[in-house]
């Protein structure tokens, strides 16, 4: 008979298998790997056509590589790594994710009894070494029959059975980061989401989830009649991602700006976001960018101030989706520059330097900086 593992204090020690769906990936995998590879017991790799090293990157790592052919489908080589795990958890990554504290896994997923957990994620810009968002994803789960990805594009883990989702929100020692977000590389994939959209409504029909990828996709790609429709349709729906409210907010504000609409319009949707996700620093730091357009100075930097505030004291169970760290460097530059005109020069230099920590290479900061340090 084989013998049960346990570990120290006696109780059945939990297998966990990683798994991932590639292609190409040779630049981003090795990082992703070395992230996971102490945490788990085995790894599974699904590769889609790679014609680079990524596969044998992976053997390198004693993963167990499957092989299909890519077919615009996200949700099918996701589901095939899972049906070949053999761990009694799940933890999917993609190739440009890595865990900040690997080491902390196995302990996190012993803690819970639920059935997924929803963890940290922060997106990084590798070209320009900044973070840009804080948001969560649903990457740790257990391997049960009825736990599956559906979507072409944009795939969720769902139950197949119809059952409720019983899940939880992992703490920051689960936390992953995210480096899929290179400017240059931005387009093309907006591109090729608005294609796998349009397949998949042709194959199952539309999806509310479908109006916030198109939002997104229309925002990079400078639409913005199409992003007004679609976050409209997205915020009237029964259907909102779970933590995504914010950046359905941002799209329409930011649309809203590009096609030139009054900033008490603009005010007014920042209001609604203000009402609806008040723990969110972002749309205080907008409220003060929009009423700096208005001229409301003195009433804009104490929306700055109050946007900082929150944000050095967000509690940890804040499960909502931040692009406050996208937007940091300019509440810093805005209050500098508002603070200088209040005669405040030692809150300008301290504010600016601030700026120049997140966009070091900044012309605008730079010279803002310079005239600061003109004045006696």
């Amino acid at each position: 008979m084989r013998k049960i593992k346990k570990n120290k204090s006696g109780s059945k020690k939990i297998k966990i298998s990683a798994c991932y769906m590639v292609k190409n990936e040779e630049k981003n995998l090795p990082r992703s790997l070395e992230s996971i590879k102490s945490a788990v017991d085995e790894i599974i790799v699904v590769d889609t056509g790679s014609t680079d090293s990524t596969v044998e990157i992976a053997k390198s790592f004693n993963a167990k590589i499957l092989t299909m052919a890519w077919n615009d489908d996200f949700s099918t080589p996701r589901n095939l790594a899972i049906e070949n795990a053999t761990g009694d958890w799940i933890i999917f990554l993609d190739a440009d994710e890595f865990f900040k504290n690997p080491n902390k896994i196995r302990s996190e997923i012993s803690k819970t009894s639920a059935e997924t957990i929803i963890i940290p994620r922060i997106d990084i810009d590798e070209e320009q070494n900044r973070e840009l968002n804080h948001d969560w994803s649903m990457r740790i789960f257990k391997n049960v029959d009825y736990l599956r990805y559906r979507g072409l594009i944009h795939e969720h883990l769902t139950n197949i059975k119809g059952g409720e989702m019983n899940y939880i929100f992992g703490s920051s020692d689960l936390t992953i980061f995210h480096t899929g977000y290179a400017a240059s590389k931005i387009k093309q994939k907006l591109q090729r989401n608005l294609e796998m959209i349009e397949r998949e409504e042709k194959i199952s029909g539309h999806r509310p989830q479908h109006d916030i990828t198109l939002a997104d996709c229309y925002m990079g790609l400078g639409d913005y009649e199409k992003v007004i429709f679609y976050v409209k349709k997205a915020l009237n729906s029964s259907t909102i991602e779970l933590t995504g409210r914010g950046r359905l907010y941002r799209n329409l504000m930011n649309a809203m700006r590009n096609l030139n609409q009054s900033d008490e319009e603009v005010l007014k949707v920042i209001d609604d976001a203000i009402k609806i996700l008040p723990q969110l620093p972002e749309f205080y730091a907008e409220r003060a960018i929009t009423l700096c357009d208005l001229n409301r100075l003195e009433e804009a930097l104490e929306y700055f101030k109050k946007s900082l505030s929150i944000w050095k004291n967000l509690p940890a169970e804040t499960y909502e989706n931040s692009y406050y760290p996208r937007i940091m460097d300019v509440v810093f530059a805005q209050s500098a520059e508002l603070e200088f005109l209040k005669g405040n020069l030692k809150e300008a230099k301290r504010n600016i330097s601030e700026a120049l920590k997140i966009s070091p290479h900044n012309q605008r900061y730079l010279y803002q900086q310079a005239n600061y340090n003109k004045v006696k």
